[in-house]
């Protein structure tokens, strides 16, 4: 194309003139070109892209991530109890990619818990590969079986399958797992398994086959059915597993099917033995009934027990002061002679006076945490502090840990006030009724002598309110070891005391219940 030629194409491309017929050709041609070489050039870049995409990935800081953290994370992902969804989420991420697979494999955890509804489809061999993989871990087995029909006479060959079904994947992992689960309806259900196991035992390999003796932790729950015979030989619980030390019991809820009536679960029998309580070393009892006659049975011979966890559910304790039992109860207090650990878990507030039936002389450690209730009417300190005085343990009482509570100022305060042996204190969404929350108790600690809670080591605040007034709590850490200003330095009077650590975390969102 001559110089005429190009200078005439410069002045279309810079102008709005309308080409001829031979221009407009030659346009079409140039269009064609240039989209082929775009095209070309994109494909290009498509292919640099992914390499650029794979040369980075030798370089992720992913790809060198120890396998042991990568287990924890998926550990994270996962419930610490696998049901059928968790399972098969387990075994899809061992199918991403063969480093995935060892870090799930290596991670023993992962295999150490299993949670089943129906065990009559189970391939029991592929249960004992599955927690073969959890190596030396203790090894969790959960069958619950509230969603069924209850053992009547009608469905009573559907519980007796089930039953059967979950004795011979017991004889198959017979010294494998360390603890059980069982939740049912009722008793009956219950018995089901026993009568199974007792068929296994008294077989012709009774000898070898004892398959849930070596258990020496257990939990069993009843969800809304209770016909138990009053006397303690006929009980069921003295078929449990003779070895156990850790007992969880789950009784039914007093407004649930098993009670016409709440106030019937004040004289329902709980005959447990003897012999299984005085081999307790961690018992957890789940129990809303009313009176004094389930507490007794439960604690009274729980002589070497060292952790007890009372789990209230949220429900108010109703008993009767001038029964003579209830009396006698109140005035000396069950003695719980090596309780260390004392946790009351979902406590209707007023209800805190449970602490008027216990005495505790080696506790260590005391876990309060409430239902949330929004009454201000009720008193704490009394109780706490009547109940630590019964039970002389001044000397060994170090740490308090208080959740979910909404409670006058002055009760908070006072009982703190009454607790300055402590080396550990807990406040775990701990409200009170004026407008700076629970710091307003600390200001109101700080017109003794002495400083607050001379030898506190730790004190953990958490799910505080977002628009908390500091100033209190800066004063009360002040106080255990005051301090002048010179040339903008702080300069100390006293040496340093015992306290160390300070832990303040605030609220996100409300606090949820969950049960297993």
């Amino acid at each position: 194309m001559d110089h005429e030629s190009n200078l005439g194409l410069h002045r279309l491309l810079c102008s709005n003139v309308a080409p001829n017929t031979c221009e407009a050709a030659f346009f079409r041609l140039q269009i064609d070109d240039i989209t082929s070489q775009i095209s070309q050039l994109r494909s290009r870049l498509s292919e640099l892209e992914d390499q650029l995409q794979l040369h980075r990935a030798v370089l992720s800081p992913v790809r060198r991530t120890p396998v042991e953290i990568l287990g924890e994370i998926f550990a994270h992902f996962l419930p610490d109890v696998l049901q059928a969804g968790a399972r098969d989420n387990l075994v899809g991420i061992q199918l991403v990619c063969k480093r995935w697979r060892d870090a799930a494999r290596l991670t023993h955890k992962l295999w150490s818990a299993l949670h089943f509804q129906d065990l009559t489809s189970i391939a029991y061999k592929k249960i004992r590969q599955w927690f073969d993989r959890a190596g030396s871990i203790p090894k969790h087995l959960v069958y619950s079986a509230v969603s069924h029909d209850a053992c009547t006479d009608q469905s009573f060959a559907c519980g007796s399958l089930q039953s059967s079904a979950l004795a011979t994947l017991l004889v198959s992992l017979e010294g494998t797992l360390d603890h059980l689960s069982l939740g049912y309806k009722g008793p009956k259900c219950f018995q089901n398994l026993l009568d199974s196991l007792g068929a296994v035992e008294e077989g012709p390999t009774s000898q070898q086959r004892r398959p849930w003796h070596p258990l020496k932790s257990m939990t069993l729950e009843f969800g809304e059915e209770w016909i138990e015979s009053p006397n303690p030989l006929r009980s069921m619980f003295h078929h449990l597993p003779q070895n156990i030390t850790s007992f969880e019991l789950r009784l039914p809820d007093k407004w649930s099917d098993a009670f016409e009536d709440g106030e019937d679960s004040a004289i329902a029998p709980l005959p447990l033995p003897q012999n299984l309580l005085e081999r307790l070393s961690s018992f957890t009892l789940c129990c809303n009934w009313d009176g004094t006659q389930w507490l007794e049975a439960a604690l009274g011979h729980c002589v070497n027990v060292e952790t007890l966890t009372m789990d209230f559910e949220g429900s108010y304790w109703l008993y009767h002061e001038n029964h003579p039992h209830t009396e006698r109860l109140l005035s000396s207090g069950l003695l719980l002679p090596k309780v260390r650990t004392l946790r009351l878990k979902n406590v209707f507030p007023p209800s805190i006076d449970i602490l008027c039936a216990l005495k505790a002389p080696q506790l260590v450690e005391l876990d309060i945490d409430f239902d949330f209730d929004d009454d201000l009417d009720w008193e704490f300190s009394q109780p706490v502090l009547s109940f630590v005085k019964r039970s002389k343990c001044d000397t060994t009482l170090r740490l308090f840990h208080l959740r979910y509570a909404f409670m006058k100022t002055q009760e908070l305060s006072a009982t703190l006030r009454g607790l300055p042996f402590l080396t550990h204190l807990t406040l775990e969404g701990v409200t009170t009724d004026t407008a700076a929350s629970l710091i307003d108790a600390f200001e109101a600690l700080e017109d003794g002598p002495q400083p607050y809670l001379p030898n506190l080591e730790v004190l953990d605040l958490l799910q505080l309110q977002p628009d908390l007034y500091f100033f209190p709590l800066l004063d009360f850490l002040k106080s255990h070891r005051p301090y002048r200003m010179e040339n903008g330095e702080p300069v100390f009077t006293n040496p340093q005391d015992t306290f160390k650590q300070l832990t303040v975390t605030y609220q996100t969102m409300p606090k949820k219940k969950t049960r297993i």
